[in-house]
């Protein structure tokens, strides 16, 4: 099983700004995060498996990753 970048964040208890905060970038910046996981730089998504306490590939390389998709031989379109 894995889960959201927002449902770790939302299983910790922690607001999107708290989140924010503690990774140094905007809220905003933070928000499109949860929207777009797939454009999380390595360095975020590690920062953000500490800050959550889930590793990073539990929350990003789940079955919805594009990754995932590309393992299982699905087009990026």
């Amino acid at each position: 099983m894995n889960i959201t970048l927002r449902q770790a964040r939302l299983l910790k208890g922690l607001t999107q700004k708290e989140v924010a905060e503690k990774l140094g970038v905007h809220v905003h910046t933070y928000s499109k995060m949860e929207k777009c996981p797939d454009e999380v730089t390595i360095g975020d998504a590690k920062k953000l498996s500490e800050i959550l306490q889930f590793s990073y590939d539990f929350i990003f390389f789940n079955d919805n990753s594009t990754l995932s998709r590309y393992e299982r031989g699905e087009s990026a379109t």
